[in-house]
């Protein structure tokens, strides 16, 4: 009877170290992805001037992130496939986007639809879009981003983001500027993550575009601060990390580009997580 009763206390006391250590690695927690792609995305005058076709009406592209993590004790893949078919009209640019995300073995899939927006020297860049077989993403999510010229080349720009996952809804603000020289910009945002019934968590954004010569162009980007990927559902102040971005984007023809690039994270208590990043964009 002896041994049965602490034969007892000893099995309770490993299942619920297992479910500490193991549960939260099962994305008991929703997955952030915005301040990520917030990292790598181009502001939306550089996408409406430049990445946006001026002449040819039909646009295509895809993003590759190929990627592996470290999580706790755990490693494995972290990758996301996106795909976008988008026209211009005269001033409004419309798009459709579809997008498988892997994490471990298991798969979620979003689509969006969405559109830029040219108005006397404001840009409005406005999406909707959903995801299905949810295990992870968001189930609904809306952005909506406005920029104006403040001053010369210096613009002010304030992007809002809504997420409605399975546990809870999160907003997201960043509003920031971002200057042009030529063919190049540098950008800056403070980000704020909150989420119902935990709180808010803050981040800094710093980014950049280099033209190198007519056919070469280097981004780099990166990110500081709490909440970036939010894997453990933890309190702000003990989630913290960054991210840091760069990439080559190549001419290969006229209309045809093809961009090549790799990203770092690290986001405490455990989460590191490295990839190559592949892209390739046509106009048609």
């Amino acid at each position: 009877m002896i041994f049965l009763k602490y034969w007892h206390r000893v099995s309770v006391f490993t299942t619920f170290l297992f479910l500490a250590l193991f549960f939260p690695l099962k994305y008991s927690y929703p997955d952030q992805i915005q301040s990520e792609r917030l990292t790598k995305e181009s502001p939306v005058p550089s996408v409406v001037e430049e990445v946006v076709p001026r002449e040819k009406k039909w646009y295509f592209g895809s993003f590759y992130d190929l990627g592996n993590t470290v999580q706790g004790h755990r490693t494995g893949d972290w990758q996301e496939i996106d795909g976008w078919l988008g026209y211009k009209f005269d001033k409004i640019n419309v798009y459709t986007s579809f997008s498988q995300l892997r994490r471990f073995h298991e798969k979620d899939y979003t689509n969006s639809l969405g559109a830029y927006f040219n108005l006397n020297n404001y840009y409005i860049h406005e999406e909707v879009g959903a995801g299905w077989d949810v295990d992870f993403i968001y189930k609904f999510q809306n952005i909506l981003e406005i920029s104006h010229k403040l001053y010369k080349n210096l613009f002010w720009q304030i992007g809002y983001n809504y997420r409605n996952y399975s546990y809870n809804d999160n907003y997201l603000g960043y509003p920031g500027l971002i200057y042009y020289f030529g063919d190049n910009y540098i950008s800056a945002n403070y980000g704020a993550t909150h989420i119902e019934s935990r709180g808010t968590g803050q981040f800094g954004t710093l980014k950049g575009s280099f033209a190198l010569n007519n056919r070469l162009r280097w981004s780099l980007g990166t990110s500081i601060g709490q909440w970036l990927y939010d894997i453990y559902g933890l309190s702000p102040e003990k989630e913290y990390g960054y991210i840091g971005f760069t990439m080559f984007n190549i001419q290969l023809f006229r209309g045809l580009n093809l961009g090549l690039g790799y990203s770092y994270s690290m986001e405490n208590p455990k989460f590191i997580k490295r990839s190559f990043d592949c892209s390739l964009s046509l106009e048609f």
